[in-house]
């Protein structure tokens, strides 16, 4: 097995799977490598499966959560921006990253298909996510135009400033992916899934210091806070982990194959 072999792997479990088909003479710590690899495939599906698993369920649970609070108060003023982000940003940004590497939706859907639903996750997340962001801004301009001596802020505190950062990357991340459906360009799948993860960990961020908000503050208890900071954050690692760990591994081959040859 070449590193070429391995860089253009694209699913960790798939090239796992591949070590337990190799030679049976080669050995690992006075094991066969053939048992070594069985034995981590096994734990690298349980593992990942686990965290998977645990994503679902938080991004849900976070998504539902906020998504009543807002509606309960008829999504007025601050409720509306945060219905839409939260949707957006943490539920269809989220399951867009977890389901391209499902194994079960591949074998149910196929390969295409399940590209088809990955992007129209991620477009989904982007034009609510929009929505979202401009229902805040217009609030925003609308107070000023009331008060001009209102003190507006926009964009400047931590939970807007990685908001809208997050929003950039996830625009690249969009026009990025759109031209592989036509063109195999590794370059550009890596662009892609760069700015893939970035964005919803900057996303994640935001949502975090969302937390720390006015409104959040009135809606809920101090503890309730400390819960919600620590789930995101939960779902932030649980949901990036197999991603990137794929995309370093590419990352880390690359350079080796380009310092080899």
């Amino acid at each position: 097995m070449t590193m070429r072999d391995v860089c253009e792997n694209t699913d960790l479990l798939a090239y796992v799977r591949t070590i337990t088909e190799h030679d049976g003479n080669n050995v690992t710590d006075g094991k066969p490598l053939e048992v070594t690899g069985f034995k981590y495939y096994n734990f690298a599906m349980f593992y990942f499966g686990f965290c998977a698993l645990i994503s679902h369920i938080l991004l849900a649970g976070i998504t539902a959560v906020v998504v009543h609070k807002c509606v309960s108060l008829k999504m007025v003023h601050t409720a509306a921006h945060a219905f839409y982000c939260t949707v957006a940003f943490v539920f269809f940004l989220g399951e867009a990253l977890l389901v391209r590497h499902s194994g079960i939706l591949q074998l149910w859907l196929g390969i295409f298909k399940l590209d088809l639903l990955h992007s129209a996750l991620g477009l989904l997340a982007f034009g609510i996510g929009v929505v979202g962001v401009g229902i805040k801004t217009l609030q925003k301009r609308e107070r000023k135009r009331e008060d001009p001596s209102a003190t507006v802020k926009h964009f400047r505190s931590n939970h807007g400033f990685f908001g809208i950062v997050g929003c950039v990357l996830l625009l690249c991340c969009v026009l990025s992916g759109l031209p592989l459906y036509l063109y195999t360009i590794k370059s550009l799948q890596l662009v892609h899934r760069f700015c893939a993860l970035s964005s919803f960990a900057t996303l994640m961020i935001s949502q975090i210091f969302s937390y720390n908000t006015g409104f959040a503050r009135r809606q809920w208890k101090a503890y309730q806070v400390g819960i919600f900071k620590f789930f995101t954050f939960i779902a932030l690692i649980t949901t990036m982990n197999y991603e990137f760990r794929r995309f370093v591994r590419e990352i880390v081959s690359l350079i080796i194959v380009q310092i080899w040859h």
